[in-house]
């Protein structure tokens, strides 16, 4: 049985770090100073105290990279041609800034090509396995797909304990709340951008659509969505079915706020009524029927994106994460430009339930959990020493404004071209940094033009409730909305994620009996949905019990 340790007992001891980091190091001072004596660490937002000559190794694990080991990548001395990964600049950037600060401090890197689920390649979790076997440990520093599941690992630390340090406090508190479980703080935001509705203004006026103002409701998206002609150009890839879930109180509201669902209402009842209409005016209805040309398939490579760029769509609401590629000068004519002269980026629109919104992407990053690694959960000096370390860069790389900087102003190549590494990533923290790290994302000439708010006001209306917190949408890969059953990950919202499905909702959307056929079935959808919430959320209390000393009262 491992001998447990109580997590208050760490937080208290931290709280003193936080105030003389002598106490866990030793050293005789915890400042970075500059020649006239002046504290540089706070001028660039480092507030954790640790001390300027610490030494420590830390490995960082993400992906979009090229599935090289960087050994003390802050120490190397790379062309900007050596760098063909947008992820290994970046970290590339920020290691070398920390690296001023803290030059006993190796930052190592590896970066898996692609996405985290790349198709044929091992799952992000296979890859954390293989990583420790290669290396003898886990990484230090890692961007998660599943918090929660890496929690029921007893993989990732508990950063509430760092909850009296000024940087932790800067933290978007939406976004921080997204990673907290009953107290529990599983890792940081990282990357996070407000999740609109791409809107192809051009495509609209030369086909004499009007086009609604930003403050649309779902009854004007719904005019403008189905005047398309659904042979030259559609109204979206696919059903907009998160409108929906954002557009009631119940869905993605609840499930943020309660851990729970409830499909069986007035609000969700009435709202399923524009599904089969926004349905008929989908591509993925047309190809269905046979109704998509192969000229316009072959044209776009079945992505929703490339079908928004190429002018096939009035509307694209998935594809957040293009806002650099879509209005790239450099690169008009590369495919996934918006080849449109005049689009925009909406809210989601308004019901009779829920005002204007945005939905939310957040990849977190997680830190080590170095009290397991004994096999003995109660933290030694040491293992606090490297928690201390690693939530330093953490903090220094997510959410400082000299690191943004850095990264803004490091470049890559891809192909032939030479990018920033700046990434899409809106601030994940509050205040005056926000607003200068927004300057900065604004710097860079893929991110110069949405700065017009004449050309793009609703783009600057997403901005607006982005910041001010108007969403009330979670992430999978924050919230536990899945369960693990024999080894297998799940999704808790089954039936509802697939009710496109004719063998789940007993018709096909645009059958005319689809409605009558899913109100039958959403009694039965709720209970098993929520019976799975519940044992996403039973595991999740089970791990935070096994390896981080919480007790039932802590879950009251």
């Amino acid at each position: 049985m491992m001998k447990k340790f109580g997590r208050k007992a760490l937080a208290l001891s931290l709280t003193a770090v936080l105030g003389a980091s002598m106490v866990l190091t030793g050293c005789s001072k915890s400042k970075s100073e500059d020649k006239k004596g002046e504290d540089t660490t706070a001028k660039i937002g480092l507030t954790t105290g640790l001390a300027s000559d610490t030494t420590a190794d830390i490995s960082i694990m993400t992906w979009s990279g090229d599935s090289k080991y960087y050994e003390d990548i802050g120490s190397m001395d790379l062309s900007t041609d050596k760098l063909t990964s947008q992820n290994v600049a970046q970290v590339y950037s920020v290691a070398k800034q920390f690296k001023k600060l803290y030059p006993n401090i190796k930052i190592n890197l590896w970066a898996k090509t692609g996405d985290p689920d790349q198709p044929g390649t091992p799952k992000w979790e296979q890859e954390m396995t293989s990583f420790k076997a290669k290396y003898g440990k886990y990484p230090d520093i890692w961007a998660s797909t599943s918090v929660t599941n890496d929690i029921k690992k007893g993989l990732a630390a508990d950063l509430s304990v760092f909850k009296d340090d000024e940087t932790y406090k800067a933290y978007n508190k939406n976004l921080m709340s997204n990673l907290n479980y009953y107290g529990f703080q599983g890792g940081l935001p990282s990357f996070s951008i407000p999740w609109g509705i791409w809107v192809n203004k051009a495509l609209a006026e030369s086909k004499n659509i009007n086009v609604p103002d930003p403050d649309w409701t779902i009854d004007e998206y719904t005019r403008f969505f189905t005047k398309s002609d659904n042979t030259s150009f559609w109204g979206d890839k696919s059903t907009p079915v998160n409108i929906i879930n954002m557009g009631t109180t119940t869905i993605n509201k609840q499930i943020k706020e309660k851990g729970t669902v409830d499909l069986d209402n007035d609000e969700v009842k009435s709202l399923l009524s524009y599904i089969p209409k926004w349905a008929a005016s989908t591509i993925d209805v047309a190809e269905g029927a046979g109704n998509l040309s192969e000229e316009i398939a072959k044209e776009c490579g079945q992505y929703s994106w490339y079908y928004f760029c190429n002018n096939r769509l009035l509307t694209d609401s998935n594809d957040p994460w293009y806002l650099a590629s879509a209005a790239d000068p450099n690169a008009k004519s590369t495919l996934g430009v918006v080849q449109a002269d005049d689009f925009d980026i909406y809210p989601r629109p308004s019901t009779e339930y829920c005002d204007n919104t945005v939905g939310t992407v957040v990849d977190p990053i997680c830190v080590h959990n170095y009290a397991l690694d004994d096999k003995n959960a109660e933290w030694s000096d040491s293992e606090k020493q490297q928690l201390l370390v690693a939530y330093t860069f953490a903090t220094y790389w997510t959410g400082s404004t000299e690191a943004k900087q850095a990264i803004a102003d490091q470049e890559w190549v891809q192909g032939t071209s030479y990018k920033p590494a700046m990434n899409d990533t809106f601030p994940v923290v509050t205040g005056d940094a926000y607003d200068e790290q927004m300057d900065i994302w604004y710097s860079i000439d893929s991110h110069a033009v949405y700065k017009d708010t004449e050309k793009f006001p609703g783009f600057a209306e997403v901005v607006r409730l982005y910041k001010e917190g108007q969403t009330w949408d979670y992430s999978d890969k924050t919230t536990p909305v899945s369960i693990t059953e024999n080894g297998e990950k799940q999704s808790c919202l089954y039936e509802w994620e697939n009710m496109w499905d004719e063998n789940v909702a007993g018709a096909w959307q645009t059958d005319p009996d689809w409605v009558d056929n899913v109100k039958s079935r959403l009694a039965d959808w709720n209970t098993a949905m929520n019976k799975d919430l519940e044992a996403a959320t039973e595991q999740l209390k089970e791990s935070l019990k096994e390896y981080y000393g919480f007790t039932d009262a802590d879950f009251k």
